[in-house]
Order: C-alpha cells, then sequence, then structure tokens
C-alpha cells in the first residue's frame, strides 16, 4: 500500500462514521502525511470505491461523501445541517417490482432525508 492510499485509509478511520466529504478526507489525510494533494484524495478514494473498498454516498445538490463502512445499509441525510445518519438494511422495507428478468440487481441505494433533533429544536431547514 502506497504512503497516500495509507493516509486516505487512516483519514477514513479518524473520521469514523460522520460520512466526510472528500475536502474533509484531504484536510484529515494531511495530519499523517503533510505533502499529499487534494488530487491524490481524490483518485485514491476513486479506486477505494471501484474496488469496493469505500462507498460513495451522493448527495443531492451538495458534495460526494464516502463511507468505509460497506456493509449493507442505507442513509439518511438531515436537511437542516448535512449530517448523514446510518440506517441498518434490516430496519428498512423496500419492494423492487418490474426490474427485467435479464437484468441482476446488484445494489439498490436509498438516501432519506429528514430533519434531526438539533435541526429541528432550533428550526433549521435550509435545505
Amino acid at each position: 500500500m502506497t504512503a497516500q492510499k495509507m493516509a486516505v485509509v487512516n483519514a477514513l478511520r479518524d473520521a469514523g462514521r460522520t460520512h466526510p466529504t472528500a475536502e474533509t478526507v484531504y484536510a484529515l489525510a494531511k495530519r499523517h502525511l503533510p505533502t499529499i494533494a487534494l488530487g491524490t484524495v481524490y483518485r485514491n478514494l476513486s479506486k477505494m470505491v471501484e474496488s469496493g473498498e469505500v462507498v460513495r454516498i451522493l448527495v443531492p445538490d451538495g458534495a460526494d461523501r464516502f463511507d468505509a463502512d460497506i456493509s449493507d445499509h442505507m442513509h439518511i441525510l438531515c436537511i437542516g445541517c448535512g449530517k448523514i445518519y446510518d440506517i441498518e438494511e434490516n430496519n428498512v422495507k423496500v419492494e423492487i417490482s418490474n426490474v427485467p428478468e435479464d437484468v441482476q440487481l446488484i445494489r439498490f441505494d436509498v438516501m432519506a432525508k429528514c430533519l434531526c433533533a438539533d435541526c429541528k429544536q432550533h428550526g433549521l431547514n435550509k435545505k
């Protein structure tokens, strides 16, 4: 593993379950490897997504986020503050119909939207 990829892996570990953007991963990776470039972080994240080591979360009207937890689960996005929460797959029932017989469904991603407790309390609803 290259030093750059190790810095990205460590940055994702440091981020915990916060679902960081590439820019956040970059800021955290610089702690481990001060000379790392933003483009290098983007390239490593893309390669890690392609290899299945990381999940890319597409955020409507926002920067993509990254999740090092590759287990089957869904996400809820707070429309007030932008925080993303994990929802365990077995807690959500989704029925997929009308999939052509010759198509193999590999993954089904759902992005639900919510208003977290803090945003609800403070009346934040900016997205």
